[in-house]
């Protein structure tokens, strides 16, 4: 790979993160309606750059991805991890992913993610396991709820 670099985003990065969030989302082919449905969720706030560790996957000197986790007591939450579509599927999520969990995970908690159902997949190769499924929008979508002990991490 070029030149890439995982470093943490700034708040200056927010128009850049949610658009890549919002292009992202729509490259699996998503009804417009939905993805309005969606959009209030998926946008990164001020607040989340104070409650998450926020990480920008910038290639060549472009913001081609971001990764959020938040800790809570019990776990550790992937809230956000987003390429942009003519970079998906070169690894590039994977290398995010994999940086930002060693970097952000220092407790002995699981890792969780609210999966997209067409990134359960992904997530499942880099050693994920559903677990359970929560109601989406619109009504009658279930999202897969997914985690990886930290033991399934180590190297």
């Amino acid at each position: 790979m070029n030149s890439v670099e995982i470093i943490k985003a700034q708040i200056t990065d927010i128009d850049d993160l949610n658009r890549i969030s919002f292009v992202s989302k729509q490259h699996w082919g998503y009804p417009e309606e939905w993805m309005e449905l969606w959009k209030k969720d998926m946008l990164l706030t001020e607040t989340d750059f104070k409650l998450q560790h926020i990480y920008k996957l910038v290639l060549e000197n472009k913001i081609i991805g971001f990764c959020a986790i938040q800790e809570s007591t019990e776990v550790y939450d992937v809230t956000n991890l987003w390429i942009e579509p003519m970079y998906i599927g070169n690894g590039f999520g994977k290398l995010l992913l994999s940086f930002c969990i060693k970097k952000v995970v220092l407790n002995n908690k699981p890792i969780v993610v609210e999966a997209d159902p067409n990134a359960e997949a992904f997530y499942a190769s880099q050693g994920f396991t559903t677990y359970a499924q929560k109601e989406s929008l619109p009504k009658g979508r279930f999202l897969p709820l997914m985690k990886m002990a930290l033991s399934d991490n180590s190297d």
